[in-house]
């Protein structure tokens, strides 16, 4: 076997870890999503403070971003990565042990310190071991990996873990916690063997990258970071509420748990098979008409479930999982951004998203708690059919480059 061959084999062993990873963050981010009214049950608080709860890691992840962006480009993505899914879980150990609000808040705000670690690592090094011919569908693997953690807990937690655990909401969360760990072990030992290299393919020099301030002086990045706030605000919002909302439609908790998880499955599918084809001649009009199915698929919620709201949930699953890496691709094929800026520019995108993900569940727990969940569906609605508008504004062959020799590097 060839060192180029050596080298295909362990970029696809690599992603399947670094997606496993993915998985950890999703699997302790939703924790709490099908269990927010037995924890608001049992320790006493209103959906507004739960909202609170929901959103503290997004928080934390906004002041994050950009040093954890730093701190991967220093350390590499091995120890950078690791560190990350360390910190995620401790989070789901804190959030199993927490005894009131301000326990809920410091527990899930540490998911933010890791969480950035994790988002920013994985797309750096989609970027850095594979070519441009690959991304889509590398991207398209490694971003299912949150799809798949949320799942995992939607179809467990109540129908699964509650009933073997009698009905204890923490020994639920410190499973998943538990399983986090083992994802993380897996990457570990994967990235400690990496095939002779002339160089450490994890701690290689950062030279030529582009600082904050260059890199928000570059057009497409900031119509993209107004987009991800946005598209974080539905998308956190529908990712932590979307089981409380079905249950306020008549679905017991175990069924909207199910539902919540088939519609996260749609999701799973969508991104495993639809990026791909995000090439530079269909990326626009993908962006636009997805954003536009996810908002008229919401609207069907609002007068209670059916089967329009079923059909419409499962397209709007599909939409908002494939909107983030086909806008993720439009910098990371910018000929302004590229492989070597990375790193700082998932940094900057995120902690854009991330003002879009403290406030989405946040609003929604509060529409929620003065006026039921309605009107937060149709301020969700609004959101996505703007989201609709402004992408028509990129452009289409941004950042189309020809592909360049496969280079190992840590971002």
């Amino acid at each position: 076997m060839t060192r180029a061959d050596r080298l295909s084999g362990y970029r696809w062993r690599l992603l399947a870890v670094a997606t496993g990873l993915y998985v950890g963050f999703g699997v302790v981010a939703a924790s709490f999503s099908p269990l927010v009214g037995v924890i608001a049950d049992d320790l006493d608080l209103t959906l507004g403070q739960m909202g609170a709860v929901l959103g503290a890691w997004q928080f934390v992840y906004l002041f994050a971003a950009i040093p954890a962006g730093r701190y991967l480009d220093r350390v590499g993505l091995r120890v950078g990565l690791s560190t990350g899914i360390a910190l995620i879980v401790m989070s789901g150990l804190l959030r199993a042990g927490a005894g009131g609000w301000y326990g809920l808040l410091a527990a899930v705000g540490v998911f933010g310190l890791g969480g950035p670690l994790v988002s920013i690592g994985v797309p750096t090094l989609v970027s850095s071991w594979f070519d441009s011919d690959e991304r889509g569908l590398a991207t398209g693997i490694a971003v299912s990996g949150p799809v798949v953690g949320s799942v995992i807990t939607l179809l467990t937690a109540n129908a699964v873990l509650m009933p073997l655990f009698d009905d204890r909401w923490r020994l639920v969360v410190a499973s998943f916690a538990g399983l986090s760990a083992v994802l993380g072990l897996a990457w570990f030992a994967v990235t400690a063997r990496p095939p002779g290299t002339v160089e450490d393919p994890w701690h290689r020099p950062s030279v030529g990258r582009l600082d904050t301030r260059a890199l928000m002086a570059i057009p497409i990045v900031r119509l993209i970071l107004l987009i991800a706030i946005a598209t974080f605000f539905v998308n956190h919002a529908l990712a932590n509420w979307l089981p409380e909302m079905l249950t306020d439609v008549g679905l017991s908790r175990t069924s909207a748990s199910t539902w919540a998880a088939a519609i996260s499955l749609s999701g799973l599918v969508a991104s495993l098979t639809l990026p791909r084809f995000a090439d530079a001649r269909r990326r626009r009009p993908m962006l636009v008409g997805s954003y536009l199915v996810l908002g008229i698929g919401l609207m069907p919620l609002v007068g209670g479930w059916g089967l329009a709201t079923a059909i419409g949930l499962l397209l709007v699953g599909a939409m908002r999982a494939i909107v983030l890496p086909i806008a993720m691709l439009f910098m990371m094929e910018s000929d302004d951004v590229g492989p070597t800026n990375m790193a700082g520019a998932s940094a900057l995108y995120f902690t854009a998203g991330e003002i879009g993900g403290v406030t989405g569940p946040v609003a929604v727990g509060v529409l929620a708690d003065r006026g039921g969940f309605g009107p937060a569906v149709w301020l969700l609605v609004g959101f996505a059919i703007g989201l609709a508008a402004v992408s028509t504004l990129l452009s289409s062959s941004s950042g189309s480059r020809p592909a360049r020799p496969r280079s190992p590097r840590s971002g």
